[in-house]
């Protein structure tokens, strides 16, 4: 009887056996269908599934796979995915925590610049007053001018010599009854510059706005 050689799990040579102790060795895990056997007139070392018949392996035992290898760093790599996906959570939440609040500034900021545009009536009138007269209008009607608003702002005034008054709306929560105030100053030239004024703001003198700063433009600051 032809005489057989295999490589157990331990990769290790065992042999010469009967084919029946290959046959106990398969049905006790200790061979698999895929584990190498060799006997005398095979050119090479083959798995054992290519020689069932000739072992003589019971047909129930043929349909079996080969269990699994577990890995033994399996905890280790669950370990490390929770905490990577908790720090990644935790940085994504700082991230947020950061970055809506100065998107919500820079949504605010942009309606804001719908006053600066719409004042741009008001600064002409003033201005050509003063040109005309050699002295600021007192209010918009010395001015010839008609208020404005608009989506953001709910009115645009000239309250004053030398002022120009936005108010903006309750449209915008943040903002809501808050005034930007912008100044003229004739220069030496003859011409007339315009600067305005947040809340805070001391480099003109003058009425200043209730605009919060971070709201303003930067020149206003």
């Amino acid at each position: 009887m032809a005489q057989w050689y295999y490589v157990d799990k331990n990769q290790q040579r065992v042999g010469p056996v009967d084919a029946s102790v290959l046959v106990d060795a398969l049905r006790q895990g200790q061979l698999q269908l895929n584990s190498l056997v060799w006997q005398e007139g095979m050119s090479a070392w083959q798995p054992l599934s290519m020689h069932v018949d000739a072992v003589g392996v019971p047909e129930a035992m043929r349909l079996r796979r080969p269990p699994p290898q577990k890995s033994g760093n399996a905890p280790m790599w669950i370990i490390v995915a929770v905490v990577v996906g908790f720090f990644g959570i935790a940085i994504l939440g700082i991230m947020i925590a950061i970055a809506l609040p100065a998107y919500q500034d820079y949504t605010v900021r942009a309606k804001v610049t719908e006053g600066l545009n719409l004042a741009a009536e008001a600064k002409m009138a003033s201005a050509e007053a003063q040109l005309k007269n050699g002295a600021w209008p007192n209010n918009s009607a010395e001015a010839g001018y008609t208020e404005a608003s608009g989506k953001y702002v709910s009115n645009i005034t000239i309250p004053s010599a030398q002022n120009i008054q936005i108010t903006y709306s309750s449209v915008v929560p943040e903002i809501s009854g808050d005034t930007l105030m912008l100044r003229g100053n004739v220069r030496p030239d003859g011409s007339i510059e315009w600067v305005c004024n947040a809340a805070g703001s001391t480099k003109l003198d003058g009425p200043s706005g209730t605009l919060p700063a971070k709201y303003a433009p930067k020149t206003c600051r």
